[in-house]
């Protein structure tokens, strides 16, 4: 029985030291954005959501989502394509891909975006249709 407990607290002991190693900190690559959807194209197979806003890092920006369904409807995989451009001379482009889930009337989706400056970043996108609005939080990857 004492060997029993022994192996018991070291497995449990040894899988917090192992997490804890591999522990994953995000740092915001930018203040949280919050976009203005312009248009929601739904459709059986792929939605395509539009959206804009104006940001100090990236000027004015455009943004769209393409999202595909899995059996479910209620989940799926989406590519993003992003433009900002900060002035007449100054334009900075992404594209990225993820996974998004329906959370009530929320759409929630993660993924990743490599930007043209070459940062990656790990995105964070919720995106309300009753507000029209997107909120996304940007985490750099490097």
């Amino acid at each position: 029985m004492k060997y029993l407990l022994t192996m018991m607290f070291t497995m449990v002991f040894s899988s917090y030291a192992i997490a804890d190693h591999h522990a994953l900190a995000l740092e915001a690559r930018i203040a949280t954005v919050d976009f203005s959807i312009t248009s929601i194209d739904l459709g059986s197979d792929l939605s395509v959501i539009t959206a804009e806003t104006d940001t100090v890092e990236y000027g004015k920006s455009y943004v769209s989502y393409h999202l595909t369904y899995n059996r479910d409807g209620n989940s799926g995989s989406y590519t993003v394509q992003a433009r900002g451009f900060a002035d007449e001379s100054a334009t900075v482009s992404a594209f990225g891909a993820g996974i998004w889930t329906r959370d009530g009337h929320l759409v929630v989706m993660t993924g990743t975006a490599m930007v043209s400056d070459g940062s990656l970043n790990l995105d964070k996108i919720t995106l309300d249709p009753l507000k029209r609005t997107l909120t996304a939080d940007i985490y750099a990857l490097n």
